[in-house]
């Protein structure tokens, strides 16, 4: 039987930088919108603070691939189409300012987020996916390997609510640019602290 410290994997969970609709907070989810100059500029004053990686993993949407351009420059990557953000449907685009008094917003606020977006994705298939996606990916890389995750802060929250236990979905939000450093081992993630 093996020692399961040799099972463990090193991983960081990054939030792309800001974009001008994360500044407005409004709901990003399949818009391909690129990131601000300021997103870009915060994470070009804070590289020396993301940890090194020797793979490199990130959503198809270009503010991922960008966060990933300044952070870990010419490193290789792989993409993983199951971690695009979540479909906002109707909700796409808009603020919270925007959607007050739709009624299709607050029967979904009323639900604690658990209603599919009118005309969008289904909030417990879309934290499936990012799972599932997540468990196929460690499966393929040894304890030796340190992974860097260049995603979204949605799909952070699903993989960390199904694989880290301390904290439901919403417990593991973190700003654009931020993240989480992270072991996984036996199942389990372990996280070991915020990026």
């Amino acid at each position: 039987m093996r020692d399961s410290t040799e099972n463990k994997i090193t991983m960081a969970f990054i939030r792309h930088g800001e974009t001008a609709s994360n500044r407005r907070k409004s709901y990003l989810g399949w818009t391909d919108e690129p990131l601000s100059e300021d997103g870009c500029e915060m994470l070009l004053r804070n590289r020396k603070n993301y940890p090194a990686a020797d793979l490199i993993f990130t959503s198809p949407m270009l503010r991922c691939r960008q966060t990933k351009e300044i952070l870990y420059k010419d490193q290789p990557y792989q993409i993983i189409e199951k971690w695009k953000e979540m479909n906002f449907g109707s909700f796409e685009g808009k603020t919270y300012f925007d959607l007050n008094g739709n009624e299709d917003y607050q029967r979904w606020i009323d639900s604690g987020g658990t209603l599919p977006f009118p005309d969008g994705e289904d909030t417990a298939a879309f934290k499936a996916r990012c799972a599932a996606a997540f468990c196929r990916v460690t499966e393929k890389h040894a304890a030796d390997d340190t992974l860097a995750f260049v995603v979204h802060g949605g799909t952070i929250m699903s993989i960390l609510e199904a694989y880290e236990p301390s904290h439901t979905y919403f417990g593991w939000q973190c700003k654009n640019g931020e993240g989480y450093r992270a072991v996984f081992a036996d199942g389990i993630i372990t996280v070991e602290g915020a990026l």
